[in-house]
């Protein structure tokens, strides 16, 4: 069986943008790594995104913290 993988983008208002190809468990490593000021946990948010996947392969979620600490994660499936 041959495991998902995704192209994302994170963008921080305060940070160097970052990206990469990642699968799901190392996607959530890398969110729980970046600390971001969320509502939910980081695997919630991987997996809200994938259900939210458009008919492009793409989710987009953006932060709703206050202005100092603003993000937006992009995902796309990787065929």
């Amino acid at each position: 069986m041959m495991m998902q993988r995704y192209l994302w983008t994170l963008d921080r208002n305060d940070r160097q943008t970052r990206g990469g190809v990642s699968t799901e468990a190392e996607l959530i490593d890398v969110l729980v790594a970046e600390d971001l000021p969320c509502i939910m946990p980081p695997d919630w948010l991987v997996a809200t995104m994938q259900m939210d996947v458009d008919g492009n392969g793409i989710a987009i979620h953006e932060s709703t913290a206050a202005a100092g600490n603003m993000w937006k994660l992009e995902l796309r499936v990787v065929a």
